[in-house]
């Protein structure tokens, strides 16, 4: 069991790892968009204002020391937390807490300044960059406790093959699709335009071109919602599966749910644009989702292989 005064102590250095993380993203995205030291500029100019005469370099300079005070604080926060409570460092546990703690700073702190959100970095950048700073915290600290094993992701995978095999199913998806729209895009010679124009519509809320915008944070930030809508999808697909490995007459049910969940999709997807539609092609979009939805399926029923032998069974497909 560890002392206050060291709970305090790994605290500490987990918040100012993530801390680092954290600027170190930041950087090397600004770089990526062509504008270094965008994002410290912006933030320190929003948070210190005209408090600070002296220049540019300096409001960055106290920015980044307030920067890592906060994080020290969040850092030793999540100590107390997970030493007083019980609760074991998870990773998951250390996404969720990085997510809403720090959102929880962020953002009433730009709204005390007043401070234009839709002005501040991308959310997409800011929640990403959130849930490395609590799984970096998270795994800092259990590296420093006397808690055995891994920081408990693995853990949880391993003991529950249902959500294992959803996220691999989920992660099979995501890049079929990517790669199906990647190549579509390229043969018509404007790569990663889907990317684009969906981030466009959905984080920026811009219109057809030229109002489509091929910025890292649009395209990042498509590819996250993307990445975690086919991770939520291939969890509950897993769930439908491993029921039906019980009752396999629900294989039905998962294909009109399948149809449903399709359709429900390109509707989506023409609610926030018409133009979207034009640009991407219907069938484009309904060829990549029944690949992904293939290849998800060929997945999870390879790890299925009693529902696999109960579909191969002409009972199930006779007529009642």
């Amino acid at each position: 069991m560890q002392s206050h005064g060291a709970v305090v102590r790994s605290g500490a250095m987990a918040g100012l790892l993530a801390g680092a993380t954290l600027i170190v993203m930041f950087f090397v995205l600004d770089l990526i968009a062509g504008q270094p030291l965008a994002t410290p500029t912006f933030l320190s100019g929003a948070l210190l204002g005209n408090a600070v005469a002296e220049g540019e370099s300096v409001r960055i300079g106290l920015y980044t020391a307030a920067h890592f005070a906060v994080f020290i604080v969040l850092g030793i926060v999540a100590a107390e937390f997970f030493t007083t409570l019980g609760v074991p460092r998870n990773l998951l546990i250390g996404a969720a807490y990085g997510l809403f703690a720090c959102s929880a700073v962020f953002y009433p702190a730009l709204i005390v300044t007043g401070t234009d959100i839709l002005a501040a970095p991308g959310w997409p950048a800011v929640f990403f960059g959130n849930v490395v700073a609590g799984v970096v915290i998270v795994a800092y600290l259990h590296w420093a406790s006397d808690e055995e094993g891994v920081t408990g992701l693995l853990a949880t995978l391993r003991a529950n093959p249902m959500v294992r095999q959803g996220i691999a199913a989920g992660l099979i998806g995501a890049l079929v699709v990517a790669v199906w729209f990647l190549i579509v895009d390229s043969i018509a010679g404007r790569p990663l335009f889907t990317p684009a124009a969906l981030g466009s519509a959905m984080i920026n809320g811009t219109g057809p071109p030229p109002g489509i915008e091929f910025s890292t944070t649009t395209i990042i930030g498509y590819t996250l919602i993307h990445l975690a809508a086919f991770l939520l999808a291939g969890v509950v697909a897993s769930v439908l599966v491993t029921q039906a490995e019980k009752a396999p007459h629900l294989v039905f049910g998962i294909i009109i749910l399948f149809v449903i969940v399709e359709t429900f999709f390109v509707f989506m997807v023409a609610m926030l644009g018409t133009w979207l539609m034009e640009e991407l092609a219907w069938w484009s979009v309904l060829v990549g989702n029944v690949l992904a939805a293939v290849s998800m399926g060929a997945y999870l029923l390879k790890a299925h292989p009693d529902l696999r032998a109960a579909l191969k069974d002409e009972v199930l497909w006779a007529e009642p």
